[in-house]
């Protein structure tokens, strides 16, 4: 599928939307603009390149901040917005663009519908009617998917879901944007019927969100993992009984279809709070900047990239472990077929953080052999009997294998570093999750002390972290994307994906107890992620990673991932039967 997902669309112009005029020097509108004003005096338009925005005039004595705050709701993404207006100056009376990525999420909406007059919310999502433009360009799925998702990437989501041979779009027809893809600020016109639709309410044990159960729905996996974000066994339950208990529920196996059910709002995720809540605008500022970031560098068959690959726990600490399968034994060998990958189809330079003294090729086995022997590579190596100390060199290393890299290649994007885990989660849960650096979760300064750290040179070198909001901000933009990229790797493998929120920016646990993973949280690495490949607590998952074919296929998407990051279209080798 075309794309430009590189750089930003050219600035349009300050103009007069009344008489078409331009205010700044140039000749005329874009002729093939279309523009609908809206109730305040501003409006919504689609311009000839089918990007999206709305313009509008400051008011009197409005400088930038206090103007990108009113229609963004912060103001970190100020430099962004005067750059796509030429970084010219505020001026009263002259309309200045916001793009649409950029503005409040009640601003997006009214947008939308304001150039979309025939689109509306369904039980099932969001119905799209491709119309036909006064540009010569026509709607592609990846401009769709990019209007209404928020990715251009989710576009093979969408042909699957609308049964399509291609991505070629009609005008008259009807797409429908399944409500899980849809970008927050959309849901909220949804019916009541849909499967994202949530009413609020108080009562005596305070506030709380009403959602009516569907056809085959549970409380476990349909309300405590899909709108609380939680994943861990014990908590699922936990909140499931909570919610049982509160909404009057005897017994959690027999619950009619459509009954109400309330969930206490203080463990919903940001994105499910009210609108105008003060967690809800806090997650949706850091959204809006670390999405400012995206990764610019293209590196052709990975030319000049370093790849850090980390294999989660190992030695003394097996990791998850379910029915004699040990999550350490399992992702090693995972790590070791990514590195073959790389090292026999790609030009980038990759590392390990850890080995297990067995070589470095991986078995021609189904089932693996037990191990305990598994050593992080710092100098000298560390034998990992404490898994706190096993994590924290891991990242001291993983930061002076960073610094080595850019040294050599003067760029710090060209680096990426993939930590490969196996979850351990509520049974009725399947497939990957990728975890990202969440810049709300990290901060401060971090260093370990202590004999076993002083030992090591990577420790010597930097004892202590700290970074910049700015910093943070990027890893989190950088990271997603990279993250997006594994999971559409996944999903075109045909490999099992979760189905809520597969991307995630902290892990969650019990009641709004939230942490970046120590491997990322003190990572100087900017893109870099957490896979958890599959949830060895369901028997599906835990049979297939049992399998050398299933981990060859995770191999291959991680490879695929980090190639379609890097704007490469070179696939790596085809999976052997």
């Amino acid at each position: 599928m075309p794309r430009s997902r590189r750089g930003r669309s050219a600035a349009f112009p300050a103009v007069c939307l009344l008489c078409g005029a331009l205010l700044c020097g140039a000749t005329r509108l874009a002729a093939m603009a279309t523009s609908v004003r809206l109730a305040d005096g501003a409006a919504a338009v689609l311009d000839d390149k089918l990007d999206m925005y709305l313009v509008a005039a400051p008011e009197r004595g409005e400088g930038w901040l206090a103007y990108v705050d009113k229609y963004c709701g912060t103001t970190s993404v100020a430099a962004a917005v005067q750059e796509a207006n030429d970084g010219r100056r505020l001026l009263r009376g002259v309309e200045y663009r916001i793009p649409f990525a950029y503005l409040r999420p009640e601003r997006q909406l009214e947008v939308t519908l304001a150039l979309f007059a025939a689109d509306r919310g369904v039980a099932e999502g969001w119905q799209h009617h491709v119309v036909a433009h006064r540009s010569e360009k026509n709607e592609s799925l990846w401009r769709v998917a990019e209007w209404f998702t928020g990715r251009g990437g989710n576009y093979q989501a969408l042909r699957e879901a609308n049964g399509l041979a291609d991505e070629h779009l009609e005008p008259g027809q009807v797409v429908l944007i399944p409500a899980r893809l849809l970008r927050p600020a959309l849901r909220q016109v949804l019916p009541e019927g849909s499967a994202y639709a949530l009413r609020y309410g108080e009562d005596a044990e305070g506030e709380y969100a009403v959602y009516r159960l569907k056809p085959g729905e549970a409380l476990y996996s349909s309300v405590a993992a899909r709108f609380a974000g939680l994943v861990f066994a014990e908590d699922v339950n936990a909140l499931a009984a909570e919610i049982a208990a509160r909404s009057g529920i005897g017994d959690v196996t027999d619950i009619p279809v459509g009954y109400e059910v309330k969930i206490p709002l203080a463990v919903l995720l940001p994105e499910y709070l009210p609108a105008g809540h003060p967690a809800r605008r806090q997650y949706e500022e850091s959204l809006l900047a670390s999405g400012r970031y995206s990764n610019p560098v293209e590196a052709r068959r990975l030319q000049g990239v370093t790849v850090i690959l980390d294999a989660g726990h190992g030695g003394r600490d097996v990791g998850a472990s379910f029915q004699g399968v040990w999550e350490s034994v399992h992702v090693y060998d995972i790590v070791l077929r990514i590195r073959e990958l790389l090292e026999e189809t790609t030009a980038a330079g990759v590392h390990m953080t850890t080995d297990d003294g067995n070589g470095s090729s991986p078995p021609d086995l189904d089932r693996l052999p037990y191990n305990r022997e598994h050593r992080v590579l710092t100098t000298p190596v560390y034998p990992i009997e404490d898994s706190s100390t096993g994590v924290n060199l891991r990242w001291y290393l993983t930061n002076s294998l960073f610094r080595r890299a850019v040294a050599k290649s003067g760029d710090s994007g060209k680096v990426v570093f993939v930590s490969v885990h196996a979850d351990s989660l509520h049974p009725s849960l399947r497939g990957a999750m990728a975890y990202v650096p969440g810049a709300l979760y990290r901060g401060g300064s971090y260093g370990k002390s202590g004999a076993v750290y002083a030992q090591r040179r990577e420790v010597r070198e930097q004892p202590s972290v700290s970074f910049a909001r700015s910093e943070l901000e990027r890893s989190e933009g950088l990271s997603r994307q990279l993250a997006q990229e594994f999971i559409d790797a996944f999903t075109v493998a045909g490999l099992e994906v979760h189905p809520d929120k597969p991307v995630r920016n902290r892990v969650v646990r019990s009641r709004r107890q939230a942490w970046v993973p120590a491997v990322l949280r003190y990572s100087e690495v900017p893109a870099q992620l957490m896979l958890e490949v599959c949830n060895l607590n369901n028997a599906e998952d835990r049979g297939l990673i049992q399998t050398r074919r299933f981990r060859q296929q995770v191999a291959q998407a991680v490879v695929q991932g980090i190639l379609s990051y890097y704007g490469s279209a070179e696939r790596p080798a085809p999976l052997a039967p």
